[in-house]
């Protein structure tokens, strides 16, 4: 798979989290957490133009698909993006949403490294680890672009929407379980294989 970019640079539910620049720092409804490792869902990306104005919500004008730029609704309007978070089983799934320049410097590459493998890892979502943030220096203005490193893929811990009641004891918490069909050997009768566990996650290493 050939990735091309989210087109997020230049030109110039649930919770959502916030990462702000100007203090380094995470945030959900005003409180700063400690980000470690996290889930992302890359099919629920979205990209297009925000506008930003003081006292109102902000108005999105979305891309058709990933990349492929709609037209500008306004001069005022900057490139952004919004993907759901997994923070853990105490936060569950958060929206983050930005059209700061360092914000989208920092999803462009991370979409840089998941894009060309999530083909291949289709229904799964990415787990990643926050490294921290880098202060960059953007024209006549200074930012910090938040960093990412990809750890691997699992199974899409389950919600309110896809709860599975044929989980395993011994699952961690909200983790699907898929069962593999009984292998045809003719006419004898034979019992299904053992089913396979989701991939484990750490939980108490998420948040």
């Amino acid at each position: 798979m050939t990735f091309t970019g989210l087109g997020l640079g230049g030109g110039g539910g649930g919770s959502y989290i916030r990462f702000s620049p100007s203090v380094n720092a995470w945030t959900i409804g005003g409180e700063e957490i400690q980000l470690k490792k996290v889930l992302f869902d890359f099919d629920s990306l979205r990209t297009g133009w925000c506008l930003l104005e003081a006292g109102n919500p902000p108005q999105w004008s979305w891309d058709e698909s990933l990349g492929r730029r709609s037209m500008k609704p306004g001069d005022d309007y900057k490139r952004g993006f919004s993907i759901k978070m997994w923070l853990g089983p105490d936060r569950g799934w958060a929206e983050w949403s930005s059209n700061g320049t360092g914000p989208s410097l920092g999803m462009e590459a991370l979409a840089a490294v998941v894009m060309p493998q999530k083909e291949a890892n289709e229904g799964k979502v990415a787990v990643c680890q926050y490294t921290g943030s880098k202060a960059e220096k953007i024209g006549r203005g200074n930012t910090r672009v938040p960093s990412f490193e990809l750890l691997g893929w699992t199974d899409r811990p389950a919600d309110d929407a896809d709860e599975v009641e044929d989980e395993a004891p011994s699952q961690p918490v909200g983790m699907n379980i898929k069962r593999a069909a009984p292998p045809s050997t003719g006419s004898k009768a034979v019992p299904p294989p053992a089913a396979k566990k989701a991939a484990a996650i750490d939980l108490a290493d998420f948040g």
